[in-house]
């Protein structure tokens, strides 16, 4: 059929709400990101702590297995609240470098390939877009932090019976809450660094060398003015205060205090929404 033959025809077939628009953009991420084998790899040994997590806890209310293997009772009492502040920061670790791995794949090549007013040209905004790509880091991290303490946490109050889940509540509550922090404050950061820092190998050193940055900034401003302050520049610090908090933890005299670390990781995040939407934009004027 010619062209000038072909008539308008309305699209009749299915369509997205508005609102959930930017799953679109999730969605499709997500298909790149596996696309790799080395970050499939690296993602499901990102659940080894997830996995001897639960071989520890079912160690701990196994006598006969405890003592096959030489232990003592006593290591049953050994799955306190340490246990789970360790398994916290065994989770964190591989969660980060996650991050690492794909968010420089998130924003940088729509900049790079001025692909990003084709977006916005569709019936999406600009926090469509950022949502979109956030969900992304939370998707995948989620499964490797939070949600695998729970379930770690559910085998032990299951195991435990009784009221332990009430009576340590708490723990329940560092992990949900310490883990979402952890998640928001470096998925906001790393797309802000995405943004600004186009190639991709340069991305990754930033995110990776930006936390010693911060730490080396951090001590300086300690010294010169001789107080804790200094750490509210540094998120590694103040992510630390706030989850020794949590798990209602001894918390060193010489730091700063626990709504000073709240303050300084809003900040961060106020800082990188802020480096996004200046550099987020339809187009671009190059000098």
């Amino acid at each position: 059929m010619a062209v000038y033959e072909r008539e308008w025809r309305r699209y009749e077939g299915h369509t997205t709400p508005s609102r959930m628009r930017f799953l679109v953009i999730t969605r499709f991420a997500l298909k790149d990101a596996f696309a790799s084998r080395f970050f499939t790899m690296f993602y499901f040994a990102s659940l080894l702590p997830f996995l001897v997590g639960l071989f520890l806890v079912y160690l701990s209310h196994n006598l006969t297995l405890i003592e096959s293997m030489g232990l003592t009772e006593d290591f049953m009492g050994g799955l306190t609240t340490a246990f789970f502040q360790y398994l916290f920061l065994w989770q964190a670790v591989p969660a980060f470098f996650i991050a690492v791995i794909v968010s420089p794949n998130l924003i940088a090549p729509d900049l790079s390939n001025s692909a990003l007013s084709l977006f916005l040209s569709r019936p999406i905004g600009r926090t469509d877009y950022v949502l979109g790509k956030i969900l992304v880091l939370i998707a995948l991290l989620s499964p490797v932090t939070w949600f695998a303490s729970l379930i770690v946490l559910s085998l032990q109050a299951y195991l435990e019976g009784g009221m332990w889940w009430w009576d340590n509540i708490r723990i329940f509550l560092a992990h949900l809450v310490g883990h979402g922090t952890w998640i928001l404050v470096i998925a906001l950061l790393s797309l802000a660094i995405s943004a600004w820092v186009r190639f991709k190998p340069a991305a990754r050193g930033v995110l990776l060398g930006g936390f010693f940055i911060f730490q080396a900034v951090s001590e300086i401003f300690k010294g010169i003015s001789r107080t804790a302050w200094g750490d509210l520049v540094d998120p590694l610090e103040s992510i630390y205060i706030v989850v020794i908090d949590l798990f209602h933890g001894s918390i060193p005299a010489d730091t700063m205090p626990v709504w000073a670390a709240w303050f300084g990781l809003a900040g961060f995040s106020a800082f990188s929404l802020l480096l996004l939407s200046r550099k987020l934009k339809a187009h671009e004027v190059v000098r």
